[in-house]
């Protein structure tokens, strides 16, 4: 008896980033792949020539063909079988030279409608697979902001979640150390060193509040800063969202428009209400 493509083939862990589909959309997907082909690649990852390859890309494609057929599938790069099923040329193999993880994310950030709280799961994955990432890496990869990626790290820190390193690598593969000096810190710094040489305990009460100043505005700077990535990120999904509107309301109009030339006179049909025009 041929095994189910689970059975034999093995599944990089970047694979699970993303929730697989439920058993109804893996249906209809399934039907969509029989009568249109396979259009996106399935994709296998080997970390050396001699390794086994293990799957990157294509869980829930896999598993759609094997519940349309019936057949086990067999994944034998470049083509695909199950029974009757064949596609031809649709299995592609990376190396090391490719980052695993950056790949899910880049094939599949843009492919999936992901909320903040979707990402933000992942930005955590992404941090536990490769801590030594930058905010900055890790924010091209998720199309959020670096100042959100660092907010997610550090809960992700304090919760044990991610393990706290001192330097990380950004998007140029050079090595950066992960926190540079508060801001507020350096203000105050660059005031104290205007004074005569003393140390923060003499300094006069007015420069005292000087000091003070600058560390509370550099702080409101950096709230200003964090503040205007989350805007930034609401409105990218309110685009996304208006785009979904619009496209509901010209299925609705199709609907409607289907329905007229059917039943011009409704002809006893019983239509909703949601999908007769008002009266003019």
């Amino acid at each position: 008896m041929t095994k189910r493509w689970r059975d034999v083939l093995q599944i990089h862990p970047a694979a699970e980033l993303f929730p697989l589909m439920t058993p109804d959309e893996l249906h209809a997907l399934g039907e969509d792949i029989k009568k249109n082909g396979l259009t996106s690649p399935i994709v296998l990852w080997r970390s050396h020539p001699q390794a086994p390859a293990q799957l990157l890309d294509g869980r829930n494609r896999l598993d759609a063909i094997e519940i349309a057929t019936g057949s086990p599938v067999e994944v034998g790069a470049p083509s695909i079988t199950a029974g009757d099923f064949l596609a031809c040329d649709k299995v592609i193999v990376l190396d090391k030279s490719v980052d695993p993880w950056a790949y899910v994310v880049s094939a599949n950030v843009h492919r999936r409608h992901l909320t903040i709280e979707d990402k933000d799961r992942v930005i955590v994955q992404l941090l536990k697979a490769d801590p030594t990432k930058s905010n900055r890496r890790v924010a091209k990869l998720t199309d959020t902001s670096h100042p959100h990626v660092a907010k997610v790290r550090e809960h992700a820190e304090k919760a044990g979640d991610v393990e706290t390193v001192t330097t990380s690598v950004d998007t140029k593969g050079r090595k950066q150390p992960t926190s540079k000096p508060r801001k507020a810190d350096k203000l105050a710094k660059a005031g104290r060193k205007r004074k005569s040489g003393r140390p923060p305990t003499q300094l006069t009460v007015a420069e005292q509040s000087v000091d003070k100043h600058l560390a509370d505005r550099a702080r409101d700077d950096i709230e200003a800063e964090r503040l205007r990535a989350r805007n930034e990120e609401l409105e990218r999904e309110n685009r996304r969202l208006e785009r979904e509107n619009l496209a509901l309301r010209s299925e609705v109009e199709e609907l409607r428009a289907e329905l007229a030339k059917r039943a011009p006179a409704d002809d006893g049909l019983d239509i909703p209400a949601s999908l007769r025009r008002a009266p003019r």
